[in-house]
């Protein structure tokens, strides 16, 4: 059994303190001093309290007994002897007390029957029935006991646990009603409830209010012969007014129980249920509470009600997530470092290749090795110094690419005996040492390629590992609130989560999502459905996030060359996240097939490369450094805009492609690129811009066919002054059909996308 074990000090002598207050109140419980107060003194002893301690109080809150005679403190005297030798006993003895005390109880309870019944009530039978009550209440005190000494304020009570403790608190309360009076007893309760107000700041409230008019119930019931509930209607309308003007603030909240107190009094004197006389008088059971409660500091209610809330909800949940996001942000940083090794270890390999030195050198080697060592001369040439006319010629080779006749230093020509043969064999090793080269390169490209993608992913890993490890934070407050605004309007939400993100809920039920959606965002923010999936039959889960400031719409228009089967171009409209998109137009270099597969090639993998939220520059080094490795001519033109729709922000990357343009009602401009395609160069420079977009503003992007249909850009932007770009559709439909007809047919290939941002709730009204 767990034993409460307390330090000595200002807190202990608080402590029995209180119980002996308790231990007294129960005493008053009916006329005659019978000792209620043995449920809470083997409450006591069960909960391992000090058994000296525990008896001591005990027998001096009965000493109040004396005033009935003698007989009454006997049964307190023997009682206490009784159940405090027998858990001296058990703790001498090192043995703990467990379902034995039922027994223990009988014999006290039976010395109460005995003597009660025969010099007291001179009635067994009303002994017997008060007896048995006492003897029940031992254990109902034990349990409130045991549930104040180790969880109230730990964890979350069970309900068999809240209905000992309001059954202890209750008991208790008879005995100070009928000790203190009506009067000091509202007052107390009123003081206490409007606590509990503060405090729990739910319905859980009107639990504690059923509570607090109990003992007036009970006594006024008991006093009347009948049964009296207007104590607990009038606790009950307490309850219900602090919590409708609990929100406003504390003393809204006070102020409202005191005025609810006034109406019932008065209406209660106007019945003639209250003497005149006594009408001030009885105001001032809710006015000295509800004053007292007012200067209570703000700080430590919320201390207490933050207490509640840890406690009250489960958190072993969210602690499991938590600790499930940690772990994860550990291993995200693991991995993290492996690629950061791979970069480090494909640097490494690239500054270990081999040297045009040494290879220049090792071809001067192989001549000598091959078309020298079988000469005649060879001794005569090693003496004259004729390597160093050899290494000039390996030079010269290694720099044009091929040996001539002409490339002989006139020593090696006018002395070698076999300068054909020479030649011949340094041409075959140029041509090796091309090939070799070219490998080399290719392969140090590669490296660095990968170590540069090996970078980028230790650096997304390390990313997300940071925003993986952050602490899972839900909001309490709003989760009750948004439970609450779905049962009102008929959403039976069976749990809630709200966080800084999102709002996440699970539904018995698949309901229309706007009438969730309306309470999500009166505690979230304006919000778009994100997710919405069938967990069973019954069952829905929904997640709201923010909505972005932004919408945006979308049209594309394109004329593929006349006598070609496919369009060398290829556009995009991706969607990267909630508030994110991308618009991406490539031109392939040339028209048909091949041109396509270029152009498909490119924008798949700027779109996979986007949505994996990788850098854009590197992004663009990535794919033209793929394209330089094809074995034949690859280049593309490329316009990337990633639009962000909270803020508006695009942020544009132009590689070698002609115009584009910014459209609003009475402004256009125009966004010019001066680097070269992709798949020219190893190295690639892109045009970068950031552009912030309004309401009706669009982005429009162009094919070279356009651009040359036009002949020039003022052109262009003279037609596009005469359109509206409030349609991007039709934009880019009258664009195409202009271009068409200037040229006088699809000399190339043509295309025009664009995207027009507006507000959200434009769109809302739209709809």
């Amino acid at each position: 059994m767990q034993k409460f074990r307390l330090r000595y000090g200002y807190s202990s002598v608080l402590f029995y303190a209180a119980l002996f207050l308790a231990m007294l109140f129960l005493n008053f419980t009916m006329d005659s001093f019978e000792p209620f107060s043995l449920a809470l003194y083997a409450a006591m002893l069960a909960c391992g309290l000090n058994v000296f301690a525990s008896a001591g109080l005990f027998l001096l809150s009965g000493g109040i007994s004396l005033a009935e005679g003698f007989a009454p403190f006997a049964v307190y005297a023997a009682e206490c002897l009784l159940l405090g030798a027998v858990f001296f006993f058990y703790a001498r003895a090192k043995r703990p007390m467990r379902a034995e005390i039922a027994l223990w109880l009988l014999p006290a309870a039976g010395i109460f029957i005995w003597v009660f019944g025969q010099f007291v009530y001179a009635d067994y039978i009303r002994s017997l029935i008060v007896g048995a009550v006492i003897y029940v209440l031992c254990f109902v005190m034990t349990g409130a006991l045991r549930c104040a000494l180790f969880r109230a304020g730990r964890c979350r009570l069970t309900a068999e646990e809240l209905v000992f403790s309001g059954t202890a608190v209750a008991a208790a309360g008879i005995g100070f009603y009928k000790l203190a009076g009506t009067y000091a007893y509202e007052g107390a309760a009123i003081f206490i409830l409007l606590i509990a107000l503060a405090t729990l700041k739910n319905a859980n409230v009107f639990y504690c209010a059923l509570v607090l008019s109990l003992p007036e119930a009970i006594a006024g019931s008991a006093a009347a012969g009948e049964a009296v509930l207007a104590p607990v209607a009038v606790f009950a309308a307490y309850a219900g007014a602090g919590l409708a003007f609990l929100r406003a603030g504390k003393l809204p909240a006070a102020l409202a129980v005191f005025l609810t107190d006034v109406i019932l009094r008065y209406v209660l004197h106007y019945l003639g249920s209250v003497p005149a006389s006594g009408f001030y008088l009885a105001l001032l059971t809710s006015l000295v509470p509800c004053f007292v409660f007012a200067l209570l500091p703000e700080k430590l209610l919320g201390k207490w009600s933050q207490k509640l809330k840890m406690y009250g909800e489960k958190q072993l949940t969210r602690l499991t997530i938590n600790a499930e996001r940690s772990l994860a942000g550990e291993r995200l940083f693991d991995i993290a470092a492996v690629f950061r090794e791979i970069e480090n270890a494909f640097t490494a390999l690239d500054s270990a290749s081999e040297t045009e030195d040494g290879a220049l050198k090792a071809m001067e080697e192989s001549l000598f090795g091959s078309v020298c060592a079988e000469c005649e001369n060879r001794q005569r040439c090693e003496e004259t110094g004729m390597g160093e006319a050899i290494e000039k010629l390996v030079n010269i080779g290694a720099g044009k690419g091929k040996a001539t006749l002409l490339d002989l230093p006139a020593k090696l020509a006018a002395e070698c005996v076999n300068a054909s043969g020479l030649l011949f064999c340094l041409n075959k090793l140029l041509a090796e040492y091309r090939r070799h080269t070219v490998e080399l390169e290719n392969a140090a490209l590669g490296r660095r390629l990968l170590a540069d993608q090996a970078r980028c992913v230790s650096e997304m890993l390390k990313e997300l590992a940071v925003n993986e490890a952050r602490p899972f934070a839900p909001d309490a407050e709003k989760e009750r609130r948004l439970k609450a605004l779905l049962a009102r309007s008929g959403v039976v939400c069976q749990e809630a989560m709200v966080t800084d993100e999102c709002v996440s809920l699970t539904a018995a039920g698949n309901y229309e999502t706007k009438r969730i959606l309306r309470a999500a965002e009166s505690v979230f923010a304006p919000a778009v459905l994100a997710k919405k999936r069938a967990l069973a039959a019954d069952k829905y889960y929904y997640e709201f996030r923010k909505k972005p400031a932004f919408d945006a719409a979308f049209g594309s228009a394109l004329a593929k060359k006349e006598g070609e089967s496919a369009s060398g171009d290829t556009y995009s409209v991706l969607k990267i996240d909630e508030k994110t998109f991308l618009l991406a137009l490539s031109d392939g270099m040339g028209s048909g097939e091949y041109a396509r597969k270029i152009s498909d090639c490119t924008v798949s993998l700027v779109e996979s490369f986007y949505r994996a939220k990788m850098p854009p520059a590197l992004i663009l080094e990535t794919v033209n450094r793929l394209l330089s490795f094809n074995k034949e001519e690859s280049f593309a033109c490329i316009d990337i805009a990633a639009v962000d729709l909270s803020e508006g922000y695009a942020d544009i990357v132009k590689v070698g492609s002609p115009l584009g343009f910014v459209l609003s009602e009475n402004k256009i401009e125009v966004l010019e690129s001066d680097s070269l395609p992709l798949g020219i160069l190893d190295g690639v420079k892109p045009t970068t811009m950031r552009k912030k977009l309004s309401d009706g503003d669009a982005l429009l992007f162009i094919s070279d066919g356009v651009t040359d249909a036009f002949g020039s850009s003022a052109d262009i932007a003279d037609f596009l002054a005469s359109l509206s770009p409030r349609n991007p559709q039709a934009l880019c439909d009258s664009l195409i059909t202009e271009a068409l007809a200037r040229s006088g047919g699809a000399k190339d290939d043509m295309t025009a996308v664009a995207a027009r941002l507006f507000l959200s709730s434009e769109n809302e009204s739209a709809e």
